[in-house]
């Protein structure tokens, strides 16, 4: 998978993105996450890590985790790594790799993380990333995603008209999609919807094979 043009470059604001629309702590998508993970020894994956916000929040609460990061972008590594370093934290490693082809075993994570991606990409490359996470996750694991959910109170809908600006001109058409249909298509079960600040968690599992 090919590194998107000026993604190097959004690796110097991603953070401050975030900050802007994931503020609240009570409705944060990332909390959501942690809370989902809860406090077991498991192994976490965090797909398209970029500066590795997600994998650092979910090492520094719950110690008992491993949490491994990949991404195709060096800057966003580089800068995932300098925070790693600066927090001191010993439970979560980055690595450059392809989220469409990994270099793991099949069935070793408990959890597989994919935020704020698949409607950034082709839906080619989504389903080989979604797939990818299926072949990785442990036949009780979890595929955790959290995707863009456009709000309804009208100040929050004037933030996000931000969000749609920057975007691709389908991102319309995939806040839309049935993430049961969507994730159906590979495999995977909806059995959780938690709705936040401008997204939802959409927490998955393998479908049992007849």
């Amino acid at each position: 998978m090919e590194t998107p043009i000026g993604y190097n470059l959004f690796s110097k604001v991603y953070d401050i993105l975030d900050v802007t629309y994931f503020r609240k702590d009570a409705s944060s998508p990332r909390n959501a996450v942690i809370s989902i993970i809860g406090d077991e020894s498991l192994k976490v994956l965090d797909m398209c890590t970029g500066t590795a916000t997600n994998a650092i929040a979910i090492a520094k609460a719950n110690k008992s985790v491993t949490v491994t990061g990949i991404d195709i972008s060096k800057a966003m590594l580089n800068i995932a790594e300098k925070k790693i370093e600066k927090d001191n934290i010993n439970n979560a490693k980055v690595y450059e790799m392809d989220a469409t082809n990994m270099r793991f075993n099949k069935e070793v994570f408990d959890i597989a993380l994919i935020s704020l991606v698949l409607h950034e990409i082709s839906y080619e490359l989504a389903g080989k990333m979604i797939l990818e996470a299926k072949r990785v996750l442990k036949p009780n694991g979890k595929l955790i995603v959290v995707e863009w959910e456009e709000p309804h109170k009208k100040l929050e809908k004037l933030a996000f008209y931000l969000i749609k600006k920057m975007e691709h001109k389908e991102f319309e058409d995939f806040l839309k999609l049935d993430m049961n249909h969507y994730f159906g298509k590979y495999g995977f079960e909806v059995k959780q919807l938690t709705h936040c600040d401008y997204s939802k968690v959409i927490t998955l599992v393998k479908e049992e094979e007849s």
